[in-house]
Formats: C-alpha cells, sequence, structure tokens
C-alpha cells in the first residue's frame, strides 16, 4: 500500500529527525514501517543504512544502502556510505569496484566523481569522518 507524498514526506522528515537526535533504533523501527508501504523508497533505505551504520550493524548497512543504489543509482550519499561501510568491513576491493561503478553510471554528478576520484584513498588513509 503506497502512501500519498505529503504523508510520505512528514514521516522521513520524522525519521531524519530521530536520526539528528542519535535515537537509532527509533529511527529503524519507524524506517522498516515506512519501507513495509514503500519498499521503493531510496530515500528510507538510505537513512536505514544511516541507522544500522551507527548501531555497526555493518552487513545490514550494506544491504539497505545497495538498495537504496539500485533503486536510485544518482543516489550520492548511498554511493559513499556504502563504500565506506566495505572500507569499515576490510573489503578494500568491493569498496572501489563500488565507487568505480557509481562513477560510469554518474559520468557527468561531479560530486559522485569526487567520490571516485578520492574516498577509498581519503578514508582508507584517515578513518571514518562521518
Amino acid at each position: 500500500m503506497q502512501i500519498n507524498k505529503l504523508e510520505y514526506e512528514r514521516r522521513v522528515d520524522a525519521a531524519t529527525k530521530y536520526l539528528a537526535n542519535g535515537k537509532n533504533f527509533k529511527a529503524i523501527k519507524f524506517l522498516n514501517k515506512l519501507l513495509d508501504k514503500e519498499p521503493s523508497n531510496d530515500e528510507a533505505w538510505l537513512l536505514l543504512g544511516i541507522a544500522k551504520r551507527r548501531i555497526e550493524e555493518l552487513d545490514d548497512a550494506i544491504k539497505c544502502l545497495k538498495t537504496a543504489t539500485i533503486i536510485n543509482s544518482s543516489k550520492i550519499e548511498a554511493w559513499g556510505l556504502l563504500t565506506m561501510c566495505l572500507i569499515d568491513k576490510g573489503a578494500l576491493n568491493e569498496a572501489e569496484s563500488v565507487i568505480e561503478k557509481a562513477g560510469r553510471l554518474n559520468p557527468y554528478n561531479p560530486k559522485i566523481q569526487f567520490f571516485r576520484e578520492n574516498l577509498v584513498r581519503v578514508y582508507s588513509k584517515f578513518g571514518p569522518f562521518f
């Protein structure tokens, strides 16, 4: 069952506020309910991936972020966070492949191209910064 756009935006805003206030488990519960109704919502998958990463459930975070990139291949934040989660897991080759794929799918997006050229190198050298 889909929800109308205004209701969807209200729910995404509420989930974003939970995350901003560090209420990761509340955000996860809220986002899971939202995704039950709107499973093709890339923003909800991104937010769920962020929450899962924060509670160190990296495998789930990776699944959520991959889903966000499948739904919306221009979702910059999802590509970046997916790459960082893979580095956190020690999967450097996969992280490099993911960000290369993001660059191929978005050849005219300067932010993704910047990530493609710099993210793995910088994150590997300096560690978590997000």
